[in-house]
Parts: structure tokens; sequence; C-alpha cells
């Protein structure tokens, strides 16, 4: 978790806007022609200067370096749940010319210009570049993000997804790390699967303000030489927030099946009494309360419709034992 949340640290570069929302464009529905990109290519969110969806497509324009373009409007009818369009992120290697004039505004870490990020630019090629990361949060903890997600990659590599949760210190004036989730598959998905990640928070203190979500479609790891031509596919993305999930798990849930169709069966080993499971939506709404009989428990899902649910594993006196997730398809 530490190297996850160290990672995410450098993707901190200025502070962020006065900004009223907390997930923009989470259905990848808006897109912008941007004059700054080669051939007037759009970008997820509503044009230069509005806080939303941002990559490296700048990184096309002549005076930047010429080169590609890297996330594309996907369309598709019908996307997973519902709307038109979704996020294609395209892996390539940002030339020389691209990376070099973008480092010099603390933008890309990585020599890869296929990453998709939340946050706010302001270009105007190439007398003024501003890469402002991360979209506030209102109302306290964010526990999960959930999206669909489709991958192939070009021959062996990694996607991956990484969140940063933030709170502004006003005493030394920085943005303090305080949680992080991340996932990252080598596994080719050509059918559009819905993952969640869970939100951990190592410091309890104060509530986050700014959450930083960056998709990358190669591997970080080889920043310097990354694989060409990896897609993923991004779509339906949202946000939950239905209670602490900081606290370590204490039992080990094996739960099958998964997809389930009629029921899913939950067996709980560990050294603590697990008492019931609460069960959530992706909205966050409870669905059921079930209770467990020596550490086991069959939840009928038949009335459930198809998507993605979250539980929560309590003891007898209130204490979460454990979170997890679990998808029904009908």
């Amino acid at each position: 978790m530490k190297k996850i949340l160290l990672s995410l640290s450098a993707l901190l570069i200025l502070g962020l806007p006065n900004l009223s929302a907390q997930l923009i464009n989470a259905g990848f529905e808006t897109w912008t022609p941007n004059s700054n990109n080669a051939g007037n290519a759009p970008d997820p969110n509503s044009g230069n200067g509005y806080s939303g969806w941002w990559d490296f497509n700048v990184a096309s324009n002549a005076l930047v370096g010429n080169g590609r373009i890297t996330v594309h409007k996907g369309t598709t009818n019908p996307s997973p749940e519902s709307g038109n369009y979704y996020a294609a992120i395209i892996s390539d290697t940002m030339t020389q010319t691209a990376y070099s004039f973008l480092k010099n505004y603390g933008f890309p870490y990585a020599r890869t210009n296929g990453l998709l990020y939340t946050g706010y630019d302001s270009i105007v090629v190439p007398f003024t570049v501003v890469f402002k990361t991360g979209i506030p949060v209102r109302g306290g903890e964010l526990n999960s993000f959930s999206f669909y997600y489709r991958y192939v990659p070009n021959g062996s590599d990694s996607c991956s997804c990484s969140i940063g949760m933030y709170h502004w210190d006003a005493v030394n004036k920085k943005r303090t790390l305080i949680g992080g989730g991340y996932w990252g598959s080598t596994a080719t998905e050509k059918s559009w699967s819905p993952i969640t990640i869970p939100i951990t928070y190592t410091d309890k203190l104060d509530n986050p303000d700014t959450v930083i979500i960056l998709f990358s479609a190669c591997a970080l790891t080889t920043a310097n030489n990354p694989k060409q031509y990896d897609t993923l596919d991004i779509d339906n993305s949202s946000v939950t927030g239905i209670g602490s999930i900081s606290a370590p798990p204490h039992d080990n849930v094996n739960l099958y099946p998964n997809p389930a169709q009629t029921e899913v069966n939950l067996v709980v080993s560990g050294q603590y009494q697990a008492n019931r499971v609460e069960v959530y939506d992706i909205t966050g709404k409870m669905v059921g309360i079930y209770s467990l009989t020596s550490n086991s428990l069959t939840i009928n899902t038949q009335s459930y419709t198809s998507g993605l649910y979250l539980y929560k594993l309590i003891d007898n006196t209130g204490v979460q034992l454990n979170v997890g997730k679990f998808s029904v398809v009908k």
C-alpha cells in the first residue's frame, strides 16, 4: 500500500480550483473538441478550464511533439449500462519533444501518454499550460470506486487504476495523502466487466476533500519505455460512501459462485465470530441484511438485478470484519 500511495503522491501538481462536482462525466458521455489536439480530437470533459477527465492528447500538437491521440471517444450501442460513449485508452511512448515540453509543467511522471486522470487542464499552446490534478470530494469519505472495463494488451503487459484520497493541509499549504486504492490486471478481457476498488484510509484524523483517479493502459513500472498499442476501455464509473472500511480485515471470506445467478454462498474463517452480512448496490443503497449460521450463509439473489454488489461482514458488536464484492448476472 505504501508503494501505491507514494506513486500517487507523484501526481500532485498544483492546487485545485473551488469546484462543486464530486465525480464529473462518470459515464464518459461528454466529449469536447480540443483545438490543441491534432485534428481537434475531443477530450472526455467540457473543454479547457473545466474539471473532469483529462488526458495527454495535447502531445499530438505539432508544437508539442506530433504524438498520437491516445484517448478516443469510443462508440458502442449499448454501453455496459446506458449511454453511447466510453473512454478508449491506447498506450504509446510519448515523443521526446512532448515529454520534455510537458515535464516542464510537472506532468507527466511517466513517458507514456496512454493515461486518463481526473483533474483540470488549461492549455493554450505554446504559451500557457496548467495541470491541476484531482476533483473535489463532498460529504466525507469515499469507500470504493467502481467502473466497467475491457482490456487487450499488445503481448504481455498490465493495465491499472490508482486512487488517491487527499486532505488539504492549510498550515503547511499542501495536500496530504490519507488513503487510496489500487487495481491492476494482466489478463485479456474482451467483454465489459465490472470492477470495484475498495479505498483504505491510513489517516483517520481528517476527511478527504480531493480524489485523484488515474487509469493507465500499460505498466507504469516500465515508464521510460512503455509498451505500445495496449487498449483499455473504461465506462460507467461511480463512487460509493457506505461507511468506513479503514480497519484491516480480520476474517477471510470464501464467496461462490461469482458471478451469481440465483444464489451466492459465503463461508467465513478466522479468529473473530461473524454475525451478519450487509449487502449494498453500487449506489450505496442497502439491499439486504443476512445472519450467519456457523460462519456460513447462502443469499438468494433471484430478486437482485444484474450488476455489482458490495458486502460488509459484521460481528455481534457491530465491528466490521471484512468488505468485498460480488456480481449478479441474469
